[in-house]
């Protein structure tokens, strides 16, 4: 059987050598409800996504916050570092996260 996408993706990722992407712990950003918020754990994905990801403040240990889904679950608001950013669902399935907290 080849591979999916979403497996030549993470076989190209640098925490798929790692392991971190199978920790029990480890969630996908595109999995956190409204009111979530957690730490990055690892921007997955080619080399230009993850340096773009990367400028915009989506660094190992960053908190980030999930604000809102629009209407169709695309994109998604969050906050990061102070300002709000939005980024389609499948980015966000690229960033690896701790288990959420939930909202107060």
């Amino acid at each position: 059987m080849a591979p999916t996408s979403s497996e030549q993706m993470c076989q190209a990722c640098p925490a798929y050598t790692e392991q971190d992407c199978s920790q029990p712990e480890t969630i996908r950003l595109s999995q956190y409800k409204p009111g979530d918020r957690g730490t990055i754990l690892q921007v997955c994905g080619n080399r230009d996504f993850r340096l773009r990801m990367t400028e915009m403040g989506f660094v190992k240990g960053s908190e980030v916050k999930v604000v809102k889904y629009a209407p169709l679950t695309d994109p998604v608001e969050l906050v990061i570092k102070g300002y709000h950013v939005t980024l389609r669902r499948d980015e966000a399935d690229g960033i690896l996260m701790n288990e959420p907290q939930k909202a107060a």
